[in-house]
């Protein structure tokens, strides 16, 4: 593949890289295949320079540039979240009886990682793309949008899509936890969770539906994904009688820290996680929920990259399962 010439599909080329950067095309294919030899300042310019173009090297063989690679790039913030197995349990289960080899990258709730991950990703030449989510960043989206292939943001659902997406309304599920809590008698709310952006639309949702129903306003705790961060939680939520927890994880969490501070789980405050994970089911007191079908938005991530046919914005929903918790 002769990546000096001006691709026929608008794709920006080694040779564009080189000339913004002000290297030579040489210098650029160090960078993509040897950074190490390369001076620290230059391969930076040539990174930003990349960045700026949305230029993706292709580490597929030359001999092989032109054939089917039959396999689909997954990106997900963390594997180590049993929120996100059931997704990529679908997906596999989707495409793997068609013939396509599922390769998965994380990028740890970090906009550059991500950045980065899209990027090998990418280089790699798969045939289509899911990621949980949408691109962080402009240059990942420029990424995307320039790659030419079936892209399907998932757990989320974007009015304008990149290409497709599979996922629920997060800004409602968070409404419809706060309505809830307010149908119950419960006045003092609170939020636990990260600063992702399907996060904060689940803040957002359930800020302004305990506003709506008159409540004070709920506070909101920006914590680490986990069930430790929950447990220590509990520290900080003395006098809230009502709690969304942004996954089941921490949920569990919050429900031991609870636990060790003397609070009574419902009877002094009530907790909702969201995710539906099985061990909420098995747990005492049970945990109240938003069921999410992970399984299902994966099936159909699955599907969308492999047809066009019939609509490319799918909202698979989510339902509120009240349980002992709250």
């Amino acid at each position: 593949m002769d990546d000096s010439r001006i691709n026929p599909d608008g794709t920006p080329t080694l040779a564009q890289v080189a000339a913004r950067a002000g290297v030579s095309p040489i210098t650029v294919s160090r960078v993509v295949r040897l950074p190490d030899m390369v001076a620290e300042a230059t391969r930076e310019r040539v990174e930003t320079a990349m960045r700026e173009l949305g230029y993706v090297p292709n580490l597929v063989a030359g001999s092989l540039a032109s054939a089917r690679t039959r396999a689909v790039g997954v990106l997900v913030p963390t594997v180590a979240n049993a929120i996100f197995a059931d997704t990529i349990q679908g997906i596999s289960d989707t495409l793997e009886p068609l013939g396509y080899a599922v390769f998965l990258a994380q990028s740890h709730y970090d906009d550059a990682r991500e950045e980065k991950m899209l990027s090998a990703l990418l280089a790699r030449r798969p045939e289509a793309l899911i990621m949980v989510g949408s691109p962080a960043t402009a240059a990942g989206a420029r990424m995307l949008r320039r790659a030419g292939i079936p892209v399907v943001e998932t757990w989320d659902l974007p009015t304008n899509p990149i290409d497709a997406v599979a996922g629920f309304d997060n800004k409602a599920a968070g409404a419809a936890v706060a309505r809830h809590f307010a149908s119950v008698g419960r006045r003092k709310l609170a939020f636990i969770g990260g600063d992702d952006p399907r996060a904060g639309r689940r803040w957002a949702g359930f800020y302004q539906a305990a506003q709506e129903a008159g409540l004070e306003p709920p506070l909101r705790l920006v914590l680490a994904r986990n069930a430790g961060a929950g447990v220590a939680a509990a520290a900080d939520l003395t006098g809230r009688d009502g709690v969304f927890a942004a996954n089941d994880a921490l949920a569990f969490g919050l429900l031991a820290g609870l636990r060790q501070a003397g609070r009574r789980v419902p009877e002094d405050v009530g907790v909702v996680g969201l995710g539906d994970l099985e061990i909420g089911r098995l747990i005492f007191p049970t945990l109240s929920t938003v069921r999410i079908d992970g399984e299902a938005i994966g099936r159909t991530a699955g599907l969308l990259t492999v047809s066009r046919d019939g609509p490319r914005r799918i909202d698979l929903g989510f339902s509120l399962v009240v349980r002992e918790t709250g």
